[in-house]
């Protein structure tokens, strides 16, 4: 029976390099689970694997978007489902930090409503006469629930939330967690480590992305992607494009990175932990111990289907 499993964790964990030695392991493909990954030439900032890892494990759905391009996930779990069904013999890996899309992979998509023009109208109307604050307690008190998971300041999807909320006079929570299409539970193992040693790992990966051309290669994208472009919104891009503008000085931009890819992954930590179903991998274990774990899990759950 072909494997279908999930490796998850915070950026900067050490995702990559163990995913390799389990994917040889395993006769297992890699597919990105990131949602930064996918864009063509942002490679350095996102971590994208490098070439001599693609060479020795075949990776999908890395560096192979345009950078002008939006990417759903509902467009994600498409890609995904259609490259499971072209080879059912094969075996994958997900790998990498997005909850979301995994979520949305094995639970199903929200079948959330297409919104009227007049509705859509009415509220950017709301947002633009009466500003952020407003539709925010506006969305609460529609839908309480939603305090605890939209931040105060994501317009985005407060805006959604109120869409929604008015267009069907239901909770937008509700109607989020009714879904459909999903592929089911599959193994998910979750590569923790002790809090104080990640940090210093991201703190170190940052100053290493940078050592290895990552300010040159903002200054290149800068040149041939519109700055409108999705792909700016990777972390850490636009602070690199103010360092080369002008605007800011190199170190104050480092620590910004650095301090904004730590809440990052705190934030990564909180949803594996509470949304997801995990076997948890601790690298306090050594590798060769890890790479069982997950075997006699797999085992485990291949003999129970």
């Amino acid at each position: 029976m072909p494997i279908l499993c999930a490796l998850v964790g915070a950026t900067g964990v050490g995702k990559t390099k163990f995913s390799l030695a389990l994917a040889e392991r395993l006769g297992a493909e890699i597919i990105s689970l990131d949602s930064r990954q996918i864009y063509k030439d942002f490679c350095i900032g996102t971590a994208q694997p490098s070439e001599e890892d693609r060479a020795l494990v075949p990776h999908h759905l890395v560096d192979f978007l345009s950078p002008e391009l939006p990417f759903s996930v509902g467009k994600f779990s498409s890609l995904v489902r259609d490259l499971l069904s072209s080879d059912l013999q094969k075996n994958y890996i997900l790998v990498g930090g997005t909850g979301l899309y995994l979520k949305a992979l094995t639970e199903g998509l929200a079948n959330i409503p297409e919104i009227s023009t007049s509705v859509h109208t009415t509220c950017a109307a709301l947002l633009k006469e009466h500003g952020l604050e407003f539709v925010r307690n506006k969305v609460f008190e529609m839908d309480p629930s939603l305090e605890g998971s939209i931040q105060a300041r994501d317009c985005q999807r407060l805006l959604r939330a109120l869409e929604v909320c008015t267009q069907t006079g239901r909770r937008f929570s509700e109607i989020r967690n009714e879904r459909c299409n999903g592929l089911g539970k599959i193994p998910v193992f979750w590569l923790v480590r002790e809090r104080t040693n990640l940090y210093e790992m991201i703190d170190s990966r940052v100053l290493r992305m940078v050592e290895n051309g990552w300010i040159d290669e903002v200054e290149t994208l800068s040149k041939k992607v519109s700055l409108s472009a999705p792909a700016w919104q990777s972390l850490g891009y636009m602070e690199w494009l103010n360092y080369i503008n002008g605007k800011a000085d190199k170190n104050s931009v480092l620590e910004l990175i650095r301090q904004g890819t730590r809440h990052y992954a705190k934030r990564q930590i909180t949803w594996f932990r509470h949304q997801n179903e995990c076997v948890e991998l601790n690298f306090d274990e050594k590798s060769d111990r890890m790479l069982r774990i997950v075997e006699e899990n797999l085992l485990k759950s291949n003999s129970n289907c």
